[in-house]
């Protein structure tokens, strides 16, 4: 009997100025920083969830999350998910 085909999951970097993205948010006790964990916890098994987007003068997928955008790369070779900026959305796409 076959088993049936599981994907593996992806393994979730994040850049270092990302994490000091997060960790501000953290601080100030924003209510919508669980969803933000959450949301970045589901793309190691679903990378491109309903909703994702990518981004049009970009190479970076986005996710949404109320006020709240999660920019992020996919290597299907390595199946890893490298988080690049979490940041509000009036100031997200500013660079």
């Amino acid at each position: 009997m076959a088993t049936p085909h599981m994907p593996t999951k992806y393994t979730l970097f994040m850049l270092p100025a990302a994490r000091r993205q997060l960790r501000q948010l953290q601080k100030t006790h924003n209510q919508e920083v669980k969803n933000i964990i959450d949301g970045i916890m589901s793309l190691a098994e679903t990378p491109r969830p309903l909703g994702s987007r990518k981004l049009a003068s970009r190479s970076e997928l986005r996710i949404r999350i109320g006020d709240y955008r999660v920019l992020y790369s996919i290597d299907d070779m390595r199946r890893t998910v490298t988080i690049l900026v979490i940041a509000h959305r009036r100031e997200v796409y500013r660079q």
